[in-house]
């Protein structure tokens, strides 16, 4: 079962008064014993004078950010949460060749299938609770920036890249970027990969972490104009390089 864990502001977000009848997503029945939940906290801002809701999964810590959804409307909150988990979880594996179109297509629909049921209930994580301010905070810095809130999907989706590209600890754990938890976790419980495959995903992402960031310094090192023997600059294409070829060796 999908369950979104709602914070106050978001069970507030989920709840609307319509002909004199108030209405609410969140509902506090106890959880079905046999289904397991895949647990999101939900909170809800306002920015821009629209709502703002934020979900992040309780383990992996990926987050998602639905901009100017309706008070009430838990109908579109699900089945834009739905389409932007798939986009990305798509591109994640995409990106370092983790499955073919067939298994994509596969891992996604299994899934969707564990996670028919889903449920809105109050209720909140504190060190969870942390990670979403952060997002908030940079949600509020990011439409201060750029004059507004984000103008479709695609924009907002690129956000939750920016997001889930952000190091992040939970309860002495190691640092980790939710993104590459989300779809490690996603190719282990529902593509069936074993844990070995799967630490070669992981290399594959850091190494093209790697490459991108041995890019951007090759970029500002070329906009500073160095001399052809700076030592910087040598040491930059080095690792360009390096990043290259640990990249092309794994696939």
């Amino acid at each position: 079962m999908l369950l979104f864990q709602c914070t106050k502001d978001a069970t507030e977000a989920l709840t609307a008064t319509r002909k004199g009848v108030t209405e609410s997503w969140v509902d506090d029945r106890p959880m079905p014993p046999d289904d397991p939940p895949w647990v999101w906290q939900l909170h809800a801002v306002k920015i821009a004078r629209q709502n703002v809701l934020v979900a992040m999964q309780a383990e992996t810590r990926f987050v998602m950010i639905f901009w100017g959804i309706k008070k009430g409307d838990g109908e579109t909150l699900i089945r834009l949460f739905w389409e932007r988990l798939v986009n990305h979880l798509l591109w994640l594996a995409q990106d370092v060749s983790a499955l073919d179109e067939t298994q994509l297509n596969a891992m996604v629909d299994c899934l969707i299938k564990a996670h028919q049921r889903f449920a809105f209930r109050s209720g909140s994580d504190r060190s969870v609770q942390t990670h979403i301010n952060e997002v908030v905070h940079c949600c509020r810095g990011a439409v201060e920036d750029n004059g507004g809130l984000p103008e479709d999907e695609e924009q907002a989706a690129w956000f939750d890249e920016d997001m889930n590209r952000m190091l992040r600890r939970a309860r002495g754990s190691d640092y980790f970027y939710p993104g590459e938890e989300m779809l490690c976790a996603a190719l282990r419980d529902f593509a069936g990969m074993d844990e070995s495959t799967v630490q070669q995903v992981r290399e594959r992402l850091r190494m093209a972490k790697r490459q991108d960031m041995a890019e951007v310094l090759l970029q500002h090192a070329e906009v500073m104009n160095p001399q052809e023997d700076d030592a910087r600059q040598a040491l930059i294409e080095q690792l360009l390089a390096q990043a290259y070829k640990g990249k092309s060796g794994l696939h």
